[in-house]
């Protein structure tokens, strides 16, 4: 029979080796998921092609992949000003 010590040691094995995913996954909630202008700079980074190769590269290896930290940078910026460009036309189209 399965006890509570079992269900708990297999939780941290789980926790342990998936950690990173859950939160890099959390990060991306937090961040792209409270407000409109941020769900819209989100779609315009997964149209990224270096964001979709490091997403399947996650899929397909079960962990989050070390990326390029160049092309890192170069997203970063390019999320930044996406979240700067959406919070821009916001404020436009509230004018209108």
């Amino acid at each position: 029979m399965v006890e509570e010590s079992d269900l708990r040691k297999y939780l941290e094995k789980w926790d342990k080796t998936y950690w990173p995913t859950y939160k890099v996954l959390d990060v991306l909630q937090k961040v792209f998921y409270r407000s409109n202008p941020a769900r819209e700079a989100f779609v315009e980074m997964c149209a990224d092609e270096y964001v979709q190769k490091m997403t399947f590269d996650s899929y397909l290896y079960k962990t989050v992949v070390p990326g390029n930290p160049l092309d890192d940078l170069k997203l970063a910026v390019n999320t930044i000003g996406s979240l700067v460009r959406a919070n821009a036309l916001r404020k436009e189209m509230q004018k209108l």
